[in-house]
């Protein structure tokens, strides 16, 4: 697949970022719209099982048309290693989203030698993490192999001096989910840039940080209020706040399909994305939500900004503030002056779970000593050894059970998706 941009050294990160391609996507939401885009008879796969994954993470699906509406162009680093690999596939992304001319993705190639920084660092952080022994439960690591298979996540980067401790065909799996999630969160810490998670994987990783004995839905609500909590008991290197309420685009996109009698496929909900991004309310969000990330201009009014920016959103598509927002975002950061190296005999192992969790609603955070380094952390959030600029995680959770959310848009979506006719 060709590339766009190459990550060389420090000053290309650099220059990522002054380009306005300072953001680090979480590859799953790039495949779950990918799966969206294609229809059911493209790409390998059984149309059910492709459906399957689809609705498997439907947040995913949120945050990807979101992305597009919010964003003129968007990078995805070194895509076609992680989904579809194998000869002669082209770009199956760019294909389906890069589209008359309008270049909305970017290829990003990190280089081997950048990419082998990374991944050195988030071996031995995962090692660090292995220095107490198994420290993710059976119940979560049955959710991490079943989101990764449903989608078809084919990254499995090496393990190499972790192998001898990992114990069977599923620890590794959970080994190389952990692997390659540091992996992108030593990537979003070397620019500076927020790394984005959707609702799912936002669980999953906050509640492996926490170590949490589960990570389901049913635990999401303690998950981010122990996020909350420990961040703010951490000092000043640490801070986590729900950001202001911000449109999610998706019911509309569908509520448009609905009014053409579903006379269209997902290439044309596409379009109707990219015409929303161009809109007067859209621009002005942006500039809001730039001016919010900018740390020169005050917090208390860059945060009025934006919310007013939502607001006139809401009003400019006849939408009500209820139906847009379906989702919490909150932003997680770690400053770079709360580094500290781990050190200890290592034990080994993943799975097995916390000993001695804490008693709590959610049934089981661990006790605070096990995340604590100079201060309180969160297992991949930073990573030791790499240039720090700042560990920035935007995370998502949902206002609607995910039971509702599949109701409400589920089937109307596969509607969509499995329409042939491209009249608007």
């Amino acid at each position: 697949m060709p590339y766009d941009r190459y990550i060389w050294g420090q000053d290309a990160w650099d220059e990522l970022v002054k380009d306005g391609l300072g953001l680090i996507v979480d590859p799953v939401v790039y495949r779950l719209g990918q799966l969206f885009l294609e229809g059911p008879e493209a790409g390998h796969g059984s149309p059910s099982d492709r459906w399957k994954a689809i609705e498997s993470d439907i947040g995913a699906l949120f945050a990807f048309f979101d992305l597009i509406v919010l964003h003129k162009q968007l990078p995805a680093f070194n895509y076609d290693d992680a989904f579809d690999p194998g000869p002669n596939l082209g770009d199956p992304l760019g294909e389906v989203v890069n589209t008359a001319g309008d270049k909305v993705i970017v290829h990003v190639d990190v280089e081997h030698q950048m990419y082998r920084l990374a991944k050195d660092a988030a071996l031995k952080e995962l090692q660090a993490r292995m220095v107490d022994g198994p420290f993710v439960t059976t119940a979560t690591a049955r959710e991490i192999v079943n989101a990764t298979t449903t989608i078809q996540y084919e990254w499995s980067p090496r393990l190499e001096q972790l192998e001898p401790a990992i114990h069977g065909a599923e620890e590794q799996r959970v080994a190389q989910f952990l692997l390659g999630q540091l992996v992108f969160s030593g990537y979003a810490q070397q620019t500076g840039a927020p790394h984005v998670l959707a609702p799912k994987r936002s669980r999953l990783m906050a509640g492996v940080g926490l170590q949490a004995a589960r990570v389901d839905a049913s635990a999401e609500s303690e998950i981010f209020d122990e996020l909350r909590r420990r961040s703010k008991d951490a000092g000043a290197e640490w801070r986590a706040e729900e950001l202001p309420w911000r449109p999610s685009f998706l019911p509309l996109l569908v509520e448009r399909a609905q009014r053409r009698r579903y006379k269209s496929g997902p290439d044309v909900l596409l379009e109707d994305a990219k015409e929303l991004r161009e809109s007067k309310a859209i621009s002005r969000y942006r500039k809001a939500q730039t001016e919010l990330e900018d740390e020169s201009v005050g917090a208390t009014q860059a945060r009025k900004e934006l919310e007013a920016a939502a607001e006139n959103v809401a009003k400019s598509l006849d939408m009500s503030r209820e139906k847009l927002r379906t989702f919490r975002h909150v932003t997680v950061d770690m400053l770079p002056t709360a580094g500290g190296t781990a050190a200890g005999t290592f034990a080994g192992g993943i799975i097995g779970g916390p000993p001695g969790a804490a008693v709590g609603a959610a049934g089981a955070l661990v006790a605070e000593h096990v995340v604590k380094r100079s201060q309180s952390r969160l297992f991949g959030w930073i990573l030791n050894g790499l240039t720090m600029r700042s560990a920035r995680k935007i995370l998502s959770q949902a206002i609607l059970s995910d039971f509702a959310l599949r109701k409400d848009l589920i089937g109307e979506l596969r509607i969509v998706w499995e329409s042939p006719s491209r009249v608007r």
